[in-house]
């Protein structure tokens, strides 16, 4: 595994953990029916979106990088096949 890949692995799990935690406190925020009244309630909406875009782009990579090996290796399995066959 290459460290491209587990820097982003490593970003993707801080990102998730920030976004389970904050948007945990949003949606407790907003059953509430409340606006924003302090400091520590606009931090919250801060870094949920903080952390949404770059755990959607991060994953939208990585989801683009796996599929690309698949598809490599269903080529090469059926390559592999192929010459096998004939």
């Amino acid at each position: 595994m290459s460290k491209n890949i587990l820097k982003k692995i490593v970003l993707l799990a801080v990102t998730s953990i920030g976004l389970y935690f904050s948007g945990h406190d949003l949606i407790t925020m907003l059953s509430r029916l409340a606006t924003i009244k302090s400091f520590s309630e606009a931090l919250t909406v801060m870094t949920f979106f903080t952390c949404l875009f770059p755990f959607l782009f991060l994953s939208l990579s990585l989801f683009r990088g796996a599929l690309k090996t698949l598809i490599s290796l269903l080529k090469l399995t059926s390559q592999m096949i192929q010459t096998a066959i004939f």
